[in-house]
């Protein structure tokens, strides 16, 4: 395992209305699509998820590998050049249920969210710079239009 120096935000692109707590189908959509288990029994690909209601689940242990983000490292010029990948462990991917490109985070979520990366940032040492969002990394829009980069690092201070 890694020592984590990244965390990168997701979100599950299904809305709320269809299924407030995403885990379960989540991880057998992971499962069939990869079928990568981890340390601790889950396919999921991320981390971790917060549903709705902000319930925080773990499903890979923090510097294990994860199936959450193959794309290039400098998209769009964005990023520096790194080596390796963001799913080898250096990155703990963090993934909130919801679509929001058409919804906004719970209230509930973000002081999950708000509360995870604190404990995470504090543990291993991870500047706020070093929160990516999904669409750094990719051409698509995770997690949604309706967040916010600068908005999400500063939940950490």
């Amino acid at each position: 395992m890694k020592q984590p120096t990244y965390m990168m935000v997701h979100h599950s692109a299904v809305s709320h209305e269809k299924n407030p707590d995403q885990f379960a189908a989540n991880n057998e959509y992971h499962k069939a699509k990869w079928n990568f288990k981890s340390s601790l029994g889950f396919y999921l690909g991320y981390n971790y998820e917060i549903n709705k209601a902000g319930l925080v689940r773990q499903a890979r242990a923090d510097g294990e590998p994860t199936a959450a983000c193959y794309q290039s490292m400098a998209y769009r010029g964005v990023l520096p050049r790194l080596t390796g990948n963001m799913n080898d462990g250096r990155c703990i991917h963090i993934c909130l249920d919801g679509n929001f490109d058409i919804e906004k985070p719970a209230p509930e979520q973000i002081y999950a969210l708000r509360d995870l990366l604190r404990k995470l940032a504090g543990k291993y040492s991870i500047p706020k710079g070093n929160v990516y969002f999904h669409r750094n990394y990719a051409v698509k829009t995770c997690p949604g239009n309706n967040m916010e980069l600068d908005w999400i690092r500063n939940l950490i201070v």
